[in-house]
């Protein structure tokens, strides 16, 4: 419905029936052929006239009221995408009255609520012809979104003018969506491989090795001396008629640290917003590329205008969780890189490798920017686990590669 539809109908409303545009020029004309009547009252056919151009404006009042009383929109959209990626929205409207519904039109809308530089709200509306009697109808329409965030899908409005389009029944529905639009994900290049390899077989020292009963249990063997009391398998042992314990895997696991430092200047250029994207994309496909690699337990913080840190083996929920937070990262000026170089230097595992990808072209010898870690002996001897990665100096370049991004596009089609 347009806007000017909305204002006129805004003049009259009742249990979200209005009159639209074309009511109104007709509710006019019934008005001065009305007046007429009255003012010569002997003339009995005007005052026919009139009554008879008002029984349209009740029935159809009264035609449009019913038939969204029982109408239920239902929508189903992926909740995780990749940026740029194309998806469908469902749109289902069930019908639980005992007579048809005609010419609904479902308005949704695309809202932006978290994520760098929101875009105003985009609407898109989908026309049903016709809801069967006590059935469903479903149409679908498919939209690309450009930009990693969050986004909300909804609230909706139904309406319908059918069948003389004089009056409109519209009601809003709260039905809302959550979509989270991942970084665009790029693919990291051979040196970065040869570089976790390189990690994971130069630092031995920072594996971790399980307990026996934090490993993978794998089969039974005899029990031998020394073997703790609940490792032993009672059903098993009772019907072989000896003692058997369980066995378990031993497992080794890399520790690595991923720092993401998404920083622009107070005043950033475009070439800084996309630098800092370059980045938050780097750290998303990284991830992606640690989770295929397996055995590698990771903590990634990100830096930006909140400070997100996810722990934990790299799985698919890692991943998941990863992308969540790198998707609504804002990149700001105020992060004080030094600080959180050096909690994370204190916090994270001894021997784990640091990984930090940055905007900034950062060098750790800098006694100003890192005053508190050269200040401690301790601090500065890890320095050495850590490895910078800087956009500002092209270095990702060495390591990710990023395709070029596809346009907006927002379309309707029919199921």
């Amino acid at each position: 419905m347009s806007e000017n539809n909305s204002r006129i109908g805004s003049w009259f409303r009742f249990r979200g029936v209005s009159i639209t545009r074309e009511g109104t020029y007709y509710f006019l004309v019934f008005l001065f052929i009305l007046a007429g009547a009255i003012v010569r009252s002997r003339i009995q056919l005007l005052m026919l006239l009139a009554c008879m151009l008002l029984g349209p404006l009740l029935y159809n009042a009264w035609v449009v009221y019913r038939s969204m009383r029982y109408i239920k929109i239902i929508r189903r959209v992926p909740h995780l995408l990749s940026c740029g990626e194309t998806f469908f929205v469902e749109l289902t409207a069930k019908n639980s009255a005992r007579h048809s519904t005609y010419a609904i039109v479902i308005e949704d809308q695309l809202v932006q609520t978290a994520g760098v530089d929101p875009e105003p709200p985009k609407k898109v509306e989908v026309f049903f012809a016709k809801v069967a009697k006590q059935g469903e109808s479903t149409l679908t329409y498919k939209a690309v979104i450009r930009k990693r965030g969050k986004y909300q899908l909804g609230p909706l409005t139904a309406s319908t003018a059918f069948p003389l389009g004089l009056m409109r029944n519209t009601r809003p529905d709260p039905v809302v969506s959550t979509v989270v639009v991942m970084p665009r994900l790029g693919s990291m290049t051979p040196a970065w491989r040869r570089m976790i390899q390189q990690e994971q077989s130069g630092f031995s020292s920072s594996r971790r090795q399980h307990g026996l009963l934090e490993g993978d249990f794998y089969g039974l063997r005899e029990w031998r001396s020394g073997d703790p009391k609940q490792w032993i398998h009672w059903r098993s042992s009772a019907k072989q008629g000896e003692l058997v314990v369980r066995q378990f895997e031993k497992q080794n696991q890399q520790d690595f640290v991923l720092l993401v430092d998404a920083w622009i200047p107070k005043e950033p250029t475009q070439e800084d917003k996309d630098r800092a994207e370059r980045i938050i994309s780097m750290a998303a496909t990284a991830v992606r590329d640690l989770a295929g690699v397996g055995g590698c337990h990771l903590q990634m913080i990100c830096c930006g205008a909140q400070l997100e840190t996810i722990v934990g083996t790299v799985s698919q929920a890692y991943v998941v969780q990863a992308m969540h937070d790198l998707a609504v990262q804002v990149p700001t000026h105020k992060h004080p890189i030094g600080e959180t170089l050096r909690d994370t230097l204190k916090t994270s595992k001894p021997g784990s490798r640091i990984v930090m990808l940055t905007t900034r072209d950062i060098d750790l010898s800098d006694t100003e920017v890192f005053s508190r870690i050269w200040n401690d002996p301790k601090l500065r001897t890890d320095l050495g686990r850590v490895r910078t990665i800087s956009a500002g100096r092209d270095e990702d370049n060495q390591f990710f590669h990023l395709p070029k991004p596809k346009a907006v596009q927002l379309a309707e089609e029919e199921s």
